[in-house]
Parts: structure tokens; sequence; C-alpha cells
């Protein structure tokens, strides 16, 4: 790897390490020499841009090892433990939407770089924060695009095609479908990072899950022993057809006018 935060890094990061590594053996994730190397690196880039950039209310170490890093691979025994999920051991492709400062997209690129990742941050600072990342640890299948995820959903290269999309506090459920439906492929799958609203936000994607052509796959609960919050769990939908002409709609209409809340216009086209 390049840079010097890979030989010289900060004692706070490397002293909050265990928080991770402990973790991950909870979840049956078993992590390399060289990927706690990328995760103490990346967490030493993060604090330093933080200063700058409001990349994350989460700062010291413990916090970005646990809430960010931790939070992010929760992602894998989701997907492992789905019937018929995708072969996480081949290619699948990837689309993290809202990546802000890199998670979940980076932390699971580092667990498996052979994976193609595209990273969608709308917000020009933190998108070069994110690709310096990248380059830093040398995640060479990483494209990181500062686009609005409604003009990229509507991109014909991207448009349908990956296998796994994920966003983690961007949006509530209805707009998220909206948002990452359009980006992964019929039978591809959405994993989004929920509280105990979980249930609430399910019932109020009823609409977008039919506009979208999703299904509820399942909710997986996460472990209140990793210290994420009791409630912890991952909402996971499969995409059961091609996007629907006139979606997405136009950039800002899938928060501000969620699918299935009043007074809804009808997608352009």
């Amino acid at each position: 790897m390049s840079g010097d935060f890979v030989t010289r890094p900060d004692a706070g990061c490397i002293d909050a390490w265990p928080i991770l590594e402990e973790g991950a053996a909870r979840i049956g994730i078993s992590v390399s020499d060289r990927q706690r190397e990328r995760f103490v690196a990346y967490c030493e880039l993060l604090r330093m841009a933080n200063a700058q950039i409001n990349l994350t209310a989460m700062r010291s170490p413990e916090q970005i090892m646990r809430g960010l890093f931790l939070d992010s691979l929760t992602i894998l025994p989701a997907l492992r433990a789905l019937p018929g999920g995708p072969d996480l051991n081949a290619g699948c492709s990837l689309v993290d939407v809202g990546t802000g400062a890199g998670v979940p997209g980076l932390p699971l690129e580092i667990m498996s770089p052979r994976w193609q990742a595209l990273l969608i941050e709308s917000t020009a600072k933190k998108a070069a924060f994110v690709r310096r990342v990248a380059g830093e640890l040398d995640l060479e299948n990483v494209v990181v695009l500062p686009r609005r995820a409604e003009e990229v959903g509507r991109m014909p290269e991207w448009r349908d095609r990956a296998d796994i999309c994920v966003a983690r506090a961007v949006a509530p459920l209805p707009a998220l479908i909206e948002l990452c439906a359009p980006l992964v492929h019929p039978d591809g799958l959405m994993l989004f990072p929920k509280g105990e609203d979980v249930q609430s936000e399910l019932s109020a994607s009823r609409e977008a899950c039919a506009a979208l052509r999703v299904r509820l796959e399942r909710v997986h609960v996460t472990s209140p022993y990793l210290g994420l919050g009791e409630h912890r769990a991952i909402a996971i939908l499969r995409k059961v057809g091609p996007t629907p002409p006139g979606y997405p709609r136009r950039v800002g209409l899938a928060t501000s006018r969620s699918l299935g809340s009043p007074a809804r216009p009808k997608p352009s086209r």
C-alpha cells in the first residue's frame, strides 16, 4: 500500500483495533493482517480528514471501529444467511448509495477486494476523500462517482446492473428503494441497515416496492452484543423485475415526495 499512514498509523486507531477484530469474530469473520493494516490506515485517514470536512459524527477511533467499520461488516453475515444469495467469494458487483465517508462500501471492499464497487456520493469533497482512501489502500476495484443516485440510476452503464446495493443512514426506506432499485439487476439484492423503526418503514414502503418491482426477503437482526444498538437490523429486499420507465424520478423527489406519501406526482417520462 502507498502512503505514510500504513507504516506510521496513529496509536489511537491501533488501540481501538480489538473492537473491530473481536466484533468481526462474533459474526464469523476472520480479518487478515493485510486487512487489519487497511482498516487501521482508513481509521487514521478518516480522523485526519474529519478535522477539515464534516464526514461523520463518529470521531474517536472506538466509534469509527465499531459504529462505522463493524456496522458495515454486519452486511456480510446477512448475505451469507440468505438462501440462494450471491457467491461472496466470486466477483460480485456492489453499489453504495450515499457513501459519505465510504461506509459501508469501503469496509466491504477491504474484506472482499475482488468485488467491483461503485460508491456514489453527491458531495464533491466527500467523494474526493473516498477516492483518496481507495487509492491509499490500493483498492483497485473501486469507482467513486460524485453524482446524485437519481442521475446514476438513469445512466445505461449502471442501470439494472449491480448484484448488490447498500445504503446506510441516507433516507427512509421508501426513498432508498426508489434510489437503489434502478441500480440492481432483476434478482439483485438491496440491504439497508436500520434501527427499531424498521417495521414501520417496511409498512410505509409497500407502494415503493410495488412500483419498483421489489419484494422483502427478510429482516436480519444484528446481535445486540456487538454494541451497535439493541434494535439494529438489516432489511433485505430483492428486485423481481426490470426498472419501470420513469424511475427514478427527478432529483429530490424520492426523499421530498416519497412513494406512498400524499400528493405524489406521476413519474416523468
